[in-house]
């Protein structure tokens, strides 16, 4: 007897059915693989705060943001992503600095520049590659643009002013100081000759004070792990604040134009090049992002959070009360 083979009707029916289960398939797939990479950011977390506390052990502060002056902002630009590279294992790089002169000169680019550290990287951001746009954020050289390496970590410059819409919420009160002359409010900052914060210092209570959080290549013009200048936030500006716009991109008739003068500029909320807007954190993990505190935790904090919250946890020594439940 012939066999009688699947009608057209009954193929449709199972490659919808295969259709379907692919479709309830891949959102949890999804989930799943950013649940892995979410963990590994964790991870990285949890190892800059360590490294920063064996820094802290052996000199007796935490590392400075950067070296640099109060004026111009000339020195050598060195920072705490370097500072802690022998904790971080990574002794032969630190070992290939030269701390004598600035960090973007020949003796030191590209071989310490342009260097990739896979702990610096969050897994969730699309910035594992090197970078050809980056923008040099001195006062003194303002349209400098380099190729750099990424970086995905920042430290905490506390509820510090930058000149945008938020900064009502700053505790600085009526001064705008750019940190400068360590009237920087978290436990870094810089323009302040490399000075530097220790645990005695955070008397809000290590527990309540943030050290590192989250920020990207994408978001930040820039951010690069040897560029001090860029690699610290502040929590005036909301969590996950988006600066996505690139150059060129324009919104409500504002165009992202590569020079100064959107580089410090309340009316370019979005622009990546704009320092207004982007010296905050942000990452790409929905609905907030990864910070270690000064304890050494790390915890996930909502982008829905609270701002005089969030300013809390960004100053070390404010005196502001958080309660258990306001995270």
């Amino acid at each position: 007897m012939r066999r009688k083979g699947f009608t057209l009707i009954e193929l449709l029916v199972v490659i919808a059915i295969i259709a379907v289960l692919i479709a309830l398939l891949l959102p949890a797939v999804q989930s799943a693989r950013e649940a892995a990479r979410r963990a590994q950011c964790v991870n990285n977390l949890k190892q800059i705060a360590l490294a920063m506390h064996n820094y802290h052990d052996t000199v007796g502060s935490f590392p400075p943001q950067s070296i640099n002056f109060d004026i111009g902002y000339g020195g050598t630009w060195f920072g705490w992503t370097q500072m802690i590279l022998p904790t971080m294992e990574q002794g032969p790089l630190y070992n290939s600095c030269n701390f004598s002169v600035n960090i973007y000169l020949s003796a030191n680019y590209p071989t310490v520049y342009l260097a990739q550290i896979g702990g610096y990287l969050c897994p969730s951001d699309d910035s594992d590659k090197r970078l050809t746009d980056r923008w040099w954020a001195t006062i003194t050289d303002l349209g400098r643009v380099i190729d750099g390496s990424p970086l995905n970590y920042i430290t905490s410059w506390g509820d510090m002013k930058t000149g945008s819409i938020f900064d009502y919420t700053s505790g600085e009160g009526n001064q705008f100081t750019w940190g400068c002359g360590k009237t920087f409010r978290g436990l870094f900052g810089e323009c302040s000759r490399g000075a530097v914060t220790g645990i005695a210092e955070c008397t809000d209570g290590t527990s309540n004070t943030l050290i590192v959080g989250e920020n990207s290549p994408n978001l930040n013009g820039g951010l690069t792990w040897a560029n001090p200048d860029a690699n610290a936030g502040t929590t005036v500006i909301p969590l996950n604040w988006m600066t996505k716009l690139k150059d060129g991109q324009s919104e409500n008739g504002q165009v992202c134009n590569p020079d100064g003068s959107i580089l410090v500029n309340s009316g370019y909320p979005h622009c990546y090049r704009n320092y207004t807007y982007n010296f905050a954190f942000k990452s790409f993990h929905p609905g907030g992002a990864n910070f270690a505190f000064a304890d050494g935790s790390v915890k996930f904090l909502k982008q829905t959070i609270n701002a005089r919250t969030y300013n809390a946890l960004g100053s070390r020594a404010g005196g502001e009360v958080i309660s258990a439940d306001a995270l």
